[in-house]
C-alpha cells in the first residue's frame, strides 16, 4: 500500500494532509466519535506522553470527514456519518477499496441515507431517484492523499537532511 508509514501518523501530520484542527482530532477522540486506531494518549492530559497515531485507513476516513465539514455538515451527523459508516456499510471496505486504486468509488449522502456507488453509473442511478445529495470522490481523494503523503515524507526527508547537514557543521566549528 502506498501509505505504508509503519509507525502511523501523528496528529500533526493528519492535520497536514487533511486539513483539520488539531482541537477536532482531540474531541473527536475524547468524545469517541473517530478514536486513532495506532495509539492514543492515556487519561485526558495532553501532556501524557503518549501521542495519537493513526493508520492510514485512518487518515483516508478523516480526508472524507474534512470534505463534509468542509461542505458544512453539522458535528452531529458527521457523528451520524462514521457511525453509519461503521455499523451498517463497514467503514474499512470503501476507504480500502479506494486506498488500493480498485475502481471510482464514490459515497453520495443526503444527510440521512447512504450509498456506496462503484461506478459512474451507479452514481447516475442513484441522483436521478431523488433529491440533493453530498457526492464524496472516494477514489480521487485517496489519489490526492498518495499526492498529500508523497510531499510530506519528501518535506520530512529534506527537513532531516538539514538537520544533519547543521550538526555536521557545528561539530566541524566546535572542533
Amino acid at each position: 500500500m502506498f501509505l505504508s508509514k509503519k509507525e502511523g501518523f501523528t496528529s500533526r501530520e493528519v492535520q497536514v494532509l487533511t486539513g483539520l484542527t488539531n482541537r477536532n482530532l482531540q474531541y473527536w477522540d475524547e468524545q469517541g466519535v473517530f478514536p486513532p486506531s495506532l495509539s492514543r494518549p492515556a487519561g485526558r492530559s495532553p501532556r501524557s506522553g503518549n501521542r495519537r497515531l493513526y493508520s492510514p485507513l485512518d487518515v483516508m476516513v478523516l480526508q472524507a470527514v474534512a470534505a463534509l465539514k468542509q461542505k458544512g455538515m453539522s458535528f452531529q451527523r458527521i457523528r451520524k456519518t462514521l457511525r453509519v459508516l461503521r455499523d451498517e456499510m463497514g467503514i474499512e471496505k470503501p476507504f480500502h477499496t479506494a486506498l488500493n486504486g480498485s475502481g471510482r468509488i464514490s459515497l453520495l449522502t443526503d444527510g440521512k441515507n447512504f450509498y456506496l456507488c462503484r461506478n459512474d453509473r451507479e452514481v447516475v442511478n442513484v441522483l436521478k431517484n431523488s433529491g440533493q445529495y453530498l457526492l464524496l470522490p472516494l477514489g480521487e481523494m485517496a489519489q490526492d492523499l498518495k499526492v498529500r503523503v508523497r510531499d510530506l515524507q519528501r518535506s520530512r526527508r529534506d527537513e532531516a537532511a538539514a538537520r544533519v547537514s547543521r550538526n555536521g557543521a557545528r561539530r566541524a566549528a566546535s572542533r
